[in-house]
């Protein structure tokens, strides 16, 4: 009623993560580097742009569906078809299926054209009877791409699309590197991608010999980095934006007066006079130095986040009903200063966690009459986030994956959780775990389903998303000793970072003292070294003898590999500790 509407976002194809980034810059930089020493205004590259844009193709035909191992059809089984080049989307492939395809090609100059098609590995394509060589991978995983290489006339060309795993629209797509020059008719009006295209063409005038081949490798790596793209949706301003009225008692179908324009009440300040209109706008207002609330507000969180409360303990709230900071010129301090440092969160966070009011020590003072540590007389303490007591576990056995971006992880989780609050249509109704290294990613990015969360990021109070958190609970529970002792992943990892002790470090004394340095960044006190050595003892008198319990210790689900060549009541004895010292205050605390 309000002229809302159902439409697709603007979609964009990009790196996956940090490491595939990195790599694509720096085939970018290769890429503009080459492609700015080569002239391409020059007159006979664009008389071979012009001449290659006269390519045509006739003679469209089609197969019924068959099977894969099927014969070639005679031409008496073909069909007339249209929309060829182009997508027949009424006229799909399954994996069991495939259908044959044959047109002729008209070109005026010897040029190069891409063939792309939908269809799995196995699919053909003969020129003039010619088999050619495999199809190259293509960024798409339902398409195939043939490279074709004409001389001037008229060419046959017959394919066979076999169907990949998922239904998909049979569709021939022709493309011409030199059509963009074509049209644009200037070089540099080309991307950087289009040009890079046009040196490698080994029948095209731009280039030849160590230059081509080099243009031709560097074109063949870009498409290889391009398969591992992603897609992600953009936002984006409406080209004319809707009209927007007050609603009478906010009621949605009963809009009211004068179209708004946008901006800001009066109340909190003036619109930037150069600001546009729009999001950016908004953006400039709410950073501008005359608005310190955002900076006030954030740097709060930040101080939150290093100890366990902020200098307002209502986060939530700066407006009359919160509380007054504890260091109200603290707070101020420290919003300029992240002002004036452009907004680095890192600066601000390295700041706080390397002051003295951090590193002070965290022991109770019966001197001062503060139970929680508001006028910040101790070093803070508090159990860590969910995230975190699964990250510092996973990064001291070595088995955490450093990977950042991409999409959710699915680690190890109970059966039946998923299908349990599932609807029967749900597209989440079961749940996959994943393999190997995406096992062991980082928790920001566990796939994270509101109506039932990973139980373990439950179980240490992570919220569910559901609604804005901006103080987390912290319980202390049975239930949680239970999961830090029994878990699948906290078993692997105990068992992993106990072959890490037990490879780095030749006796027992160092290992602990290992142990503590990964966990704590300190070596243990002596009780602390005394209570880890009568453990391990304790282990190995328990396991020497009990080898079946070694192994069904050792032998749990878990993706990393056991060492076979470790002694398994040894091990089993370590894993033991390790996995205690896990689940201690040294794992779990910050203190």
């Amino acid at each position: 009623m309000d002229g809302n509407r159902y439409a697709y976002a603007p979609v964009v194809s990009a790196p996956a993560n940090q490491a595939d980034w990195k790599t694509w810059n720096l085939l970018e930089s290769e890429m503009m580097e080459l492609v700015a020493g080569v002239d391409g205004d020059r007159p006979p590259v664009l008389a071979h742009a012009r001449a290659s844009a006269r390519w045509s193709s006739r003679d469209w035909m089609m197969s019924k569906r068959v099977t894969p191992a099927a014969d070639a059809p005679g031409a008496d089984q073909m069909t007339a078809v249209k929309g060829l080049p182009g997508v027949k989307r009424k006229f799909t492939l399954k994996a069991d299926q495939a259908v044959w395809v044959t047109c002729s090609l008209k070109v005026s100059v010897n040029q190069t054209l891409e063939l792309v098609a939908s269809g799995a590995a196995g699919s053909k394509v003969w020129l003039d009877g010619e088999l050619l060589t495999p199809a190259r991978r293509s960024p798409d995983p339902r398409s195939v791409r043939f490279t074709l290489s004409l001389s001037k006339g008229t060419h046959a060309l017959r394919l066979k699309l076999v169907g990949a795993k998922a239904a998909v629209p049979v569709g021939v797509q022709v493309e011409n590197p030199w059509q963009v020059l074509a049209k644009a008719k200037a070089w540099d009006a080309c991307s950087g991608g289009e040009r890079l295209r046009m040196i490698a063409d080994p029948r095209g005038p731009v280039a030849s010999g160590v230059l081509q081949r080099r243009a031709a490798d560097l074109a063949r790596r870009v498409a290889e980095a391009k398969r591992g793209f992603t897609t992600s949706l953009v936002a984006r301003d409406l080209p004319k934006p809707r009209a927007t009225r007050v609603l009478s008692r906010g009621e949605y179908d009963l809009p009211t007066g004068d179209p708004l324009e946008p901006g800001v009440p009066k109340v909190m300040g003036s619109f930037p006079p150069d600001a546009p209109r729009n999001r950016l706008g908004l953006a400039r207002w709410l950073t501008q130095r005359s608005n310190p609330l955002v900076a006030r507000v954030l740097v709060n969180r930040i101080w939150q986040r290093a100890f366990g409360a902020g200098l307002v303990r209502t986060p939530e709230d700066f407006g009359l009903q919160g509380q007054h900071p504890t260091h109200p010129r603290l707070l101020d301090w420290l919003a300029v200063e992240l002002q004036e440092s452009g907004w680095d969160m890192k600066h601000m966070l390295r700041l706080m966690l390397t002051s003295r009011t951090f590193k002070q020590r965290s022991v109770w003072r019966g001197d001062i009459d503060d139970p929680e540590n508001r006028w910040l007389a101790r070093g803070p303490r508090y159990r860590l986030d969910a995230e975190v007591v699964r990250d510092i576990a996973l990064w001291g056995s070595g088995l955490l994956d450093p990977h950042m971006g991409g999409e959710g992880v699915k680690p190890y989780q109970p059966g039946g959780l998923w299908s349990a609050l599932a609807h029967p249509a749900s597209n989440t109704k079961r749940y996959v775990q994943d393999p190997r290294e995406k096992l062991y990613r980082r928790s920001l990015y566990v796939y994270w389903k509101r109506t039932s969360p990973h139980p373990m990021m439950i179980l240490f109070d992570a919220p569910s998303r559901e609604a804005s958190c901006v103080v987390r609970s912290r319980t202390n529970t049975p239930l949680q000793s239970l999961a830090l002792f029994n878990e699948t992943q906290r078993l692997e990892m105990s068992r992993v970072f106990a072959q890490r002790l037990l490879r780095e470090a030749a006796d027992d004394r160092t290992r602990i003292n290992r142990l503590f340095t990964l966990l704590a960044s300190r070596d243990p006190t002596p009780r602390e070294q005394r209570a880890c050595e009568d453990l391990v003892k304790k282990m190995r008198e328990r396991y020497a003898g009990a080898e079946e319990d070694a192994a069904a210790l050792l032998d749990r689900p878990g993706h990393a590999k056991r060492d076979e060549s470790t002694d398994p009541a040894e091990l089993a004895a370590w894993s033991q500790l390790v996995i205690t010292v896990l689940a201690s205050d040294i794992a779990i605390m910050l203190y």
